[in-house]
């Protein structure tokens, strides 16, 4: 007898937010603002460097509570586009 089942895909959902506000001081607010636009600066003429901060960045496939949001960070090898959050495995 062979039985066979169905394996159900579960869409898993990625957030771009956790739904609570910031809490910036003025001062860390300048300062990583500062950070993104110089480090966008630096590298302006590659478009295999993508600079952002204080978004999800998701290390794990599958896991969407495997997640960290840095001040600000820098990806090389990937296209440089407007994203809502980062998948490492996309």
């Amino acid at each position: 007898m062979t039985i066979l089942t169905q394996l159900e895909q579960v869409e898993i959902e990625y957030p771009s937010s956790d739904g609570e506000p910031m809490a910036e001081s003025d001062i860390t607010r300048d300062y990583m603002t500062y950070s993104v636009e110089s480090v966008k600066l630096y590298f302006q003429e590659r478009s295999d460097v993508y600079v952002s901060a204080n978004s999800f960045i998701y290390y794990e496939e599958g896991n969407n509570q495997a997640v960290v949001a840095p001040d600000v960070y820098v990806v090389f090898g990937v296209a440089n586009r407007k994203r809502d959050n980062y998948k490492v495995w996309e």
